[in-house]
């Protein structure tokens, strides 16, 4: 696409400041400025322009970014209907049971639909993805410092991208939980089966007596442990079947400008009419397995 996208944002809480500084980084991306809802007070750290009426906005911009996770799911069909590529920071605000109608509503504009999380950007899932073909068993390994304060891990992300590295339909989800004397605190193991074979594992602890964080991957002709704390990516290939196995080490790079990264896929998924890397697809099959988990 030759021409300047124009990019409106509704809200301006979040990480919408690092949004808005990460626009400024495209040629090829112009900003318009923001619409508040009438029950939003984030207009306090805004000085740009400001649409009074949210049609205006619509109007003029072909993507909007949705800040916050209070945004009315009215205000994202609104955009949807007006044919606007979607960017939203907060899954969280998606992630409920109007996902499937939110997904229809997408497929019949044929809009792109993006969905922010950072970790599995930060984590480099897409790289994972691509280096290992053939994959047959993934697992999260993660444990965090006892705090008195703290009795869950959040690991959301984690089962987000064990779907992205399975790439299938979950088809079995069980979770396991071990109740600990600490503060009502829970050791949790969830165990994964996709169609295509693949099987996988989460398991968290909020009690350890240190951080850990990673990621094991089984493959056909290679297994990797990847620690995603001090960003080391250990690798064992066989390259022949009659030859000893090949260790090797990585070191993966930090991944500054989450946000400046985000919105570069987005444009490249509009450009070239394919998926985001996290689109709104990706977080509904999140939210079957989600559901899948309660009912067990």
């Amino acid at each position: 696409m030759e021409n300047k996208l124009n990019i409106g944002f509704v809200s301006f809480s979040g990480n919408a400041k690092e949004y808005r500084n990460a626009v400024d980084k495209f040629d090829n991306l112009s900003f318009k400025g923001a619409y508040f809802p009438k029950d939003d007070n984030s207009f306090e750290n805004y000085t740009e322009y400001c649409f009074e009426n949210y049609q205006d906005l619509l109007d003029v911009a072909d993507i909007i970014l949705f800040c916050g996770e209070k945004i009315q799911r009215k205000f994202i069909v609104d955009a949807i209907r007006s044919l606007k590529h979607i960017l939203i920071d907060d899954y969280t605000c998606v992630l409920n049971d109007s996902i499937v109608s939110l997904c229809n509503f997408v497929d019949e504009a044929e809009v792109i639909f993006q969905v922010s999380m950072p970790k599995v950007y930060y984590w480099e899932i897409r790289e994972i993805i691509e280096t290992y073909k053939n994959i047959r068993y993934i697992n999260f390994d993660k444990s965090i410092d006892y705090n008195h304060q703290r009795t869950t891990i959040d690991i959301i992300p984690e089962i987000l991208s064990v779907i992205k590295i399975a790439d299938s339909e979950v088809v079995l989800a069980r979770n396991k939980k071990l109740q600990l004397f600490i503060r009502k605190s829970e050791l949790q193991q969830i165990n994964f089966e996709f169609l295509n074979g693949i099987n996988a594992c989460i398991k968290a602890n909020p009690c350890a007596f240190y951080d850990n964080h990673e990621l094991t991957i089984v493959a056909e002709k290679n297994m990797a442990l990847i620690d995603l704390r001090k960003r080391e990516w250990h690798n064992l290939v066989y390259k022949t079947s009659t030859t000893e196995p090949i260790k090797e080490l990585f070191l993966l790079d930090e991944v500054p400008f989450i946000e400046r990264n985000e919105i570069k896929d987005l444009i490249q998924s509009i450009t070239t009419k394919t998926e985001p890397f996290i689109s709104l697809k990706s977080i509904r099959s999140l939210w079957k397995c989600l559901e899948l988990l309660k009912t067990k």
